[in-house]
């Protein structure tokens, strides 16, 4: 039994049909993400956590209660926003203390609870500004200290980081992970960036068509996708159709040649196949070479550090993108004619319908 569960959740709003029987236990302390599209069910979700929402059916609970019926007030739960929410005519320390001051906190651990979350959020020197008078990225601190302030059992956070600029981006999400590990606070957080999710959670929960599609530690999610819709949705892919071969050996047929792919391994001969390659995982050649297949050089992009090229191959057999240190792409530029290899164990190899 986790700390926070949802069991069988079901959501409908008319004839759509937003969740179907969603079930997902995190530990206490543990952070983990909610990844998908626009529409896929994660607010929605969230929404039933936090008790915005009544769940057609199915039940929530917190530290072995069920709080299913409860009104938000009485969940223990902090939340924040995409849009902050701040109250306009509040300082930072006046809007941290205000979910003390509803609760009849004494007004002195009020200010105490206040300075460790504005020291905690790196905030202490704004402490008397208005919302209006601080950045974004203030703006979102003052929140996040704000939600923490009550002490919550669990921590909610509804794509907090979508309306600031990416650089901010990147500092506050390292801020947010500090900041739960400190307080060892259980967290959900809602975010369609990828990049975000497997940056910072303990586990990620890709959801599409208000179901969950894979759940898994960062690595796992990127590294073995249980399905199509994963491979594609988290991380570039390149998606080629194959067949097996010789399951004992793992060997695939891959437009018309004989390849080795580690992950065939068990799959019976004649088993339609998506042949999953990374870009971090394909290998770049003279045309030719190394019995890989031969391609032309479509696009590049510079990363800074890493130099991304897209690779047409041959006969109309689709594209692939690898990433390489920029020192190293030297005279690979759009045009050049490849040959595109990678090791046995490097595909990925999921059934196709």
């Amino acid at each position: 039994m986790g700390y926070l569960e949802v069991e069988g959740v079901a959501k409908s709003f008319g004839p759509a049909k937003v969740l179907s029987d969603v079930s997902l236990a995190l530990e206490e302390g543990e952070f983990v993400s909610l990844l998908g599209p626009s529409g896929c069910g994660k607010t929605t979700l969230l929404r039933i956590v936090a008790g915005f929402e009544e769940p057609d059916r199915g039940t929530v609970r917190l530290a072995g209660t069920e709080i299913t019926a409860e009104p938000p007030a009485k969940r223990q739960m902090g939340m924040v926003f995409q849009a902050y929410s701040l109250f306009p005519n509040m300082t930072a320390e006046e809007n941290i203390r205000f979910g003390l001051k509803v609760r009849r906190v004494d007004a002195n651990e009020q200010a105490e609870r206040a300075q460790e979350l504005l020291e905690l959020v790196g905030l202490m020197q704004h402490r008397g500004k208005y919302p209006h008078q601080l950045s974004g990225g203030q703006q979102q601190r003052v929140a996040l200290a704000r939600a923490l302030a009550i002490r919550p059992l669990a921590l909610l956070l509804d794509e907090p980081l979508s309306a600031l600029d990416a650089k901010v981006r990147v500092q506050l999400r390292e801020e947010i992970r500090r900041i739960q590990q400190e307080t060892k606070v259980t967290t959900i957080f809602v975010t369609h960036d990828q990049e975000e999710a497997l940056s910072i959670s303990d586990r990620v929960v890709v959801m599409h068509q208000g179901q969950l599609s894979q759940v898994g530690t960062p690595a796992a999610i990127y590294g073995e996708p249980d399905n199509i819709f994963v491979a594609r949705f988290v991380g570039a892919v390149a998606e080629l159709p194959a067949e097996v071969v010789d399951g004992t050996e793992g060997i695939v047929e891959l437009f018309g040649r004989k390849v080795r792919a580690a992950r065939a391994q068990g799959m019976a001969a004649g088993t339609r196949i998506y042949f999953l390659l990374r870009p971090e995982t394909v290998r770049v050649g003279p045309e030719g070479a190394n019995g890989g297949l031969d391609g032309t050089i479509a696009g590049r992009t510079f990363f800074g550090a890493l130099t991304s090229l897209r690779i047409e191959l041959a006969d109309g057999h689709g594209s692939v993108t690898t990433a390489m240190p920029s020192d190293q792409a030297g005279e690979l530029t759009p045009g050049a004619r490849v040959s595109v290899s990678w090791a046995d164990d490097a595909p990925r190899i999921l059934r196709r319908e």
